[in-house]
């Protein structure tokens, strides 16, 4: 089955589970803790369709259906009424057979698969979630996730797949390269950093990116953390990243650039601050849009998740995610064979000419993080995704609208295939890649403030379920 129609089935029971919880924080007295746990263990066994068992998937979404069917049927009028508010009347008719409806389903399950699925394989994949972060790209904007990502430490959630794109496929690394997130070291990581060290106005040759007004050196600016320049050491590849990592960039099709390259290496001149020129900013506008309307242009690239992709060196894949045409080139220059012949057969398999900015086709990759789960990558296909928007459109920053407004058309596309997308409302500039220590740390603050009303929801929906029986 395609994973489109997976989605089909598998997301009105995660929305009826969603919706229970929510209501259930709302009234508590709408279900007992046991009650709710019957609830969920059946739609978390109706969702199911391949079960982890000794390292093997088996499919098991097909003896489900009766059962699948029938939770849909009872549940959804319930969980999603017409009045929006659940009831705890039409509630019970369903919760005094339920228990036993779904145990018996499970153990029917198991016998059915007798000798190749283990009751405790069932057991573990219905009643433990794991969390998936998605982390939007937007410059500046994006460094409010490093304060969700230590409120979500601080509770004990610990992501089991980080998806990014541009500036939160940086972010990303940072977190990745960790399993507990410290946020000292990160501040001590952005407190190195400086716009002289990562960005310089010098035209260079141009191999896998398309030039621009500045050239991105990360390798030089993080790289130090990530394995680049250590004495016999080598750079870290994305499968080599405690944490499973994937990152979004756009691959400009062969013969579809709408423009000769030096228009872009010319479009803002020597800076970015340009972009602040009346005159400058329509034009640069006009640039990403022609790519962002004209779909046949671009095409998406998940590097870590896409064929041929795993070992990818980490940091090249967040610099070519980053690499906003007009204003950032980054490319691969260096005398660096195995990664010249993976982008070359990339290239060549793919049919693409130039790579750039990942936000471009997917600001915000929740589809790709959904579609990662999906295969198995983490081990569980019972995940909660949870993504960071960053760039969404803001009133109180005019400027960045029209740019606002082109990430959201792909953005749009990616909501669905989150269970919880948080759209900032507070955040530094975009323009603030590099920011002061203190500004840093008023973005941390204020990530915390404003996911924390959410904090309720996503631990509960994270706690592992108890055993029924």
């Amino acid at each position: 089955m395609r994973l489109r129609e997976r989605f089909e089935i598998i997301r009105p029971l995660e929305e009826l589970e969603s919706a229970l919880v929510r209501g259930a924080l709302e009234n508590p007295s709408l279900v007992s803790a046991h009650e709710e746990a019957v609830l969920r263990t059946a739609l978390s066994l109706a969702r199911l369709y391949k079960v982890n068992q000794a390292g093997r998937d088996l499919g098991v979404g097909a003896a489900l259906t009766p059962f699948r069917e029938e939770l849909s049927r009872r549940l959804t009028p319930v969980l999603l009424p017409k009045s929006g508010k659940i009831q705890r009347a039409e509630l019970l008719p369903h919760l005094r057979d339920l228990k036993e409806r779904t145990l018996n389903t499970r153990d029917s399950l198991v016998q059915r698969f007798k000798g190749r699925l283990s009751a405790d394989a069932v057991d573990h994949e219905i009643r433990n979630k794991s969390l998936v972060l998605v982390l939007g790209g937007g410059g500046g904007t994006a460094y409010v996730y490093l304060g969700v990502m230590a409120l979500l430490d601080e509770y004990g959630l610990s992501p089991k797949l980080l998806s990014g794109t541009s500036m939160g496929a940086i972010l990303g690394l940072f977190r990745s390269r960790m399993r507990r997130f410290e946020q000292d070291e990160v501040v001590n990581i952005v407190r190195t950093l400086s716009w002289r060290r990562l960005f310089r106005a010098v035209s260079t040759e141009n191999k896998y990116g398309v030039p621009a007004a500045l050239r991105l050196f990360l390798r030089s600016g993080i790289g130090r953390w990530f394995g680049v320049d250590t004495r016999g050491g080598e750079a870290l590849t994305l499968a080599q990243l405690p944490i499973k990592t994937l990152i979004t960039v756009s691959g400009i099709r062969t013969g579809k650039l709408p423009h000769p390259l030096e228009f872009y290496e010319r479009l803002t001149a020597a800076s970015p601050k340009r972009l602040l020129n009346p005159l400058v900013l329509p034009q640069w506008i006009a640039a990403l849009w022609e790519f962002a309307t004209h779909p046949e242009i671009l095409t998406r690239i998940t590097l870590g998740a896409d064929e041929g992709t795993e070992s990818f060196d980490a940091v090249d894949a967040a610099g070519f995610s980053s690499a906003l045409p007009g204003i950032i080139h980054y490319d691969v220059l260096r005398a660096d064979p195995r990664m010249h012949s993976m982008l070359g057969d990339m290239f060549a398999s793919r049919h693409i000419f130039r790579l750039v900015d990942g936000g471009l086709v997917d600001n915000v990759p929740s589809k790709a993080a959904w579609r990662a789960v999906h295969k198995g990558e983490i081990g569980t296909r019972n995940a909660f995704i949870f993504a960071l928007n960053g760039f969404a459109t803001k009133l109180s920053t005019p400027l960045w609208i029209p740019l606002q407004r082109i990430a959201e058309l792909n953005v749009a596309r990616s909501r669905p295939w989150a269970h919880l997308t948080h759209d900032f409302k507070r955040t530094l500039n975009a323009l603030s890649v590099v920011p002061r220590v203190d500004e840093l740390l008023d973005a941390i603050q204020w990530g915390r403030a404003q996911v924390a009303p959410q904090l309720p929801f996503i631990t509960r929906m994270l706690a592992p379920l108890p055993r029924l029986g």
